[in-house]
């Protein structure tokens, strides 16, 4: 379905809705990952913080698998009225580009941006009994067994994923990667020593990594994270690997400008409640909370800058 087919029958539509009094029903809110994932918390503060907004709780449904494709694509076909909404973020340029040709949707074209949420950097976690704590012990270990580290990723062509896989450009070491449908259950098998390492949003690992649970190799932001400031970056490691991931909120492709803007008001009061602003950057996030013209332009950026990165780097998903 295309964003002009989506958009051509809705001017009645658009004419009839009273965005005073939205929601006039109950607000469902996709997360595209597992129960335990960090855009499922990152929907759950959220939208705790909405209830009291809008004086109904959101629903909060987990639709995992498809790297985020199986939520999305329900969303982006959902009736345009606002009640529908789809945790997104990065998924959504990675996904048209690693796997346009096969959906059922456009990633890009079938959904509008709410907000750009929060950022967030990725970080590489691995076991405590792999026997590394630095960057340079765990390339070395790579280097030592090519192709044996089994590496956990919250999906194919996430943005993690595509960190790493950077990563393994870079020095020239190779990984077998495992591909989970969302963080969650990758978290639950590092910590069950079913993985050598993990790449993941930092949010999902903050509290393991504080715990000693994990050991924390490294963050893929330009500076390091105030949530776990003793973890070097990339390139304080020595390997220039900079990716800043992100979450965002996203409603159908032709929902009416004024309904987008309506709930971009509330999500954006709800993200900066100072509990829900205090809870999410202590656990790593770092909320942005922008216009929807700044998330959809994000979205284009995006899908710019890693069709460029995955071009140049010659990554292509198995």
């Amino acid at each position: 379905m295309s964003a002009a087919i989506a958009t051509a029958p809705l001017s009645a539509f658009a004419q009839s809705v009273d965005v005073s009094k939205y929601p006039q029903d109950n607000v469902k809110i996709i997360v595209t990952a597992s129960a335990g994932a960090s855009s499922d918390a990152l929907a759950r503060t959220v939208g705790r913080e909405l209830g009291k907004i809008w004086g109904k709780d959101p629903v909060i449904e987990n639709v995992g698998g498809g790297s985020g494709n199986i939520g999305l694509e329900q969303v982006a076909h959902s009736k345009p009225d606002g009640l529908t909404i789809a945790v997104g973020g990065d998924k959504v340029p990675l996904n048209a580009i690693f796997f346009g040709a096969e959906l059922k949707y456009d990633p890009i074209k079938d959904l509008s941006t709410v907000t750009k949420a929060v950022a967030n950097p990725s970080i590489l976690v691995v076991r405590p009994d792999l026997g590394v704590k630095t960057l340079d012990e765990y390339l070395k270990l790579a280097r030592s067994k090519p192709g044996q580290l089994n590496i956990g990723t919250p999906g194919n062509g996430s943005a993690h994923h595509l960190t790493h896989l950077l990563l393994g450009q870079k020095t020239d070491t190779s990984y077998t990667y495992a591909p989970y449908k969302g963080g969650a259950p990758a978290v639950t098998d590092i910590l069950g020593g079913h993985l050598d390492g993990l790449i993941i949003t930092l949010a999902a690992v903050t509290e393991h990594v504080r715990a000693g649970r994990l050991v924390p190799i490294a963050v893929s932001t330009a500076k390091r994270s105030t949530a776990l400031p003793d973890v070097p970056t990339f390139q304080e490691a020595g390997v220039d690997v900079v990716n800043e991931s992100w979450q965002g909120f996203h409603v159908p492709a032709g929902t009416p400008r004024p309904l987008v803007e309506r709930i971009n008001k509330d999500f954006v009061k709800a993200l900066n409640a100072p509990e829900v602003k205090n809870f999410l950057e202590g656990q790593g996030f770092v909320v942005v909370a922008s216009s929807p013209e700044e998330g959809d332009k994000t979205v284009l950026d995006s899908f710019k800058k890693y069709g460029e990165v995955i071009k140049a780097a010659n990554i292509k998903l198995d």
